[in-house]
């Protein structure tokens, strides 16, 4: 079955991981609608006594789960029941459930909102309501809920994956400018220049008179005299704002701070300008060229993104099982 999870994007900033995913599943879900007349003879709903029969860490899966989830696979994947796919199941079950007993521990979470939202794509892609879709799983003898739990925990394992690594991987421009050569993009557009800066300013007040002017001048003149790297400005300047600006593009700028951050090397500040409304400095904390339009460097650079969160996570899944303690019954 498709990894669902891919298509999901949270409201919250972290939640985000674009791929093709969810299109595989609606397709997976138009053609378990085809197969529901067929299948829902052979598959009919039984009532039968619950037992739990595997235990993860204390959760418990019960063999309705199990007998649920096959049945959805079976479907989904066009096979017919068998030892192979139940182990398939169970496994994935098992997989769920630590996904979700380590999202709670790194406080990610799913809200019925977030799952609904996912349900309604992949009913819509077969014309269908939720509701309709629930009546369609029905009759083949799912119930909804098994899609439900599903989409759920991996709505929280792309949350929690996020949370643990998102800021440990940086993808470098070394790495896109491969990737959109190997895509047979790198040659597209122009070298563009990006500047990593620090805009100090020491306001103005309207109606100033020229003594304070002087005087905003000076301080300025002052924390230039005395500016070491980009790393104190991270602290704070007394009397002043600081702003970070990353990939700044210096055509952005306006003059005469375009050409001084142009000219200025990595470490430097420029001298004080004065505005309308403030004396401003900048800090050059970086540079660097590239090639490609920042649109294409930007779904580039998410692509290479995804996939080593994608690499990260399996190995994760893999570790939390390998330390889980799991009960066969």
């Amino acid at each position: 079955m498709p990894d669902c999870g891919h298509y999901v994007k949270r409201v919250a900033s972290a939640r985000t991981v674009v791929g093709t995913a969810l299109r595989g599943c609606a397709g997976r879900v138009a053609a378990l609608l085809l197969l529901i007349a067929l299948l829902g003879g052979i598959l009919p709903g039984l009532a039968q006594e619950v037992s739990i029969k595997v235990l993860v860490n204390d959760d418990p899966i019960s063999d309705y789960d199990i007998d649920q989830r096959e049945r959805f696979l079976a479907i989904t994947t066009q096979q017919q029941p068998s030892p192979a796919l139940k182990k398939q199941a169970t496994d994935m079950l098992i997989d769920e459930r630590l996904q979700l007993q380590q999202g709670r521990k790194l406080g990610a979470t799913a809200d019925e909102a977030d799952v609904t939202k996912v349900l309604e794509g992949m009913a819509e892609k077969n014309n269908l309501s939720v509701d309709g879709l629930a009546t369609a799983l029905g009759k083949a003898g799912v119930n909804i809920k098994t899609l439900k739990d599903r989409v759920k925990a991996q709505i929280v394992w792309q949350d929690a994956v996020g949370r643990k690594f998102r800021r440990e991987v940086q993808i470098a421009d070394s790495d896109i400018d491969k990737a959109m050569s190997e895509a047979g993009e790198g040659d597209a557009g122009a070298t563009e220049n990006a500047l990593q800066l620090r805009q100090v300013k020491f306001e103005i007040p309207a109606g100033a008179d020229q003594r304070t002017i002087a005087a905003r001048l000076a301080a300025a003149e002052l924390m230039r005299a005395r500016f070491g790297s980009c790393a104190e400005l991270a602290k704070g300047v007394s009397g002043a704002s600081v702003k970070t600006l990353q990939d700044q593009k210096p055509t952005s700028l306006a003059q005469p701070a375009r050409l001084l951050v142009t000219n200025a090397k990595v470490g430097q500040m420029t001298p004080p300008m004065i505005s309308q409304a403030a004396v401003e400095l900048y800090a050059v904390c970086g540079k660097r060229s590239f090639k490609g339009d920042d649109a294409a460097r930007q779904t580039a650079q998410r692509k290479l993104m995804n996939q080593e969160l994608a690499l990260r996570a399996e190995r994760l899944l893999r570790d939390v099982r390998a330390e889980a303690f799991i009960e066969y019954r």
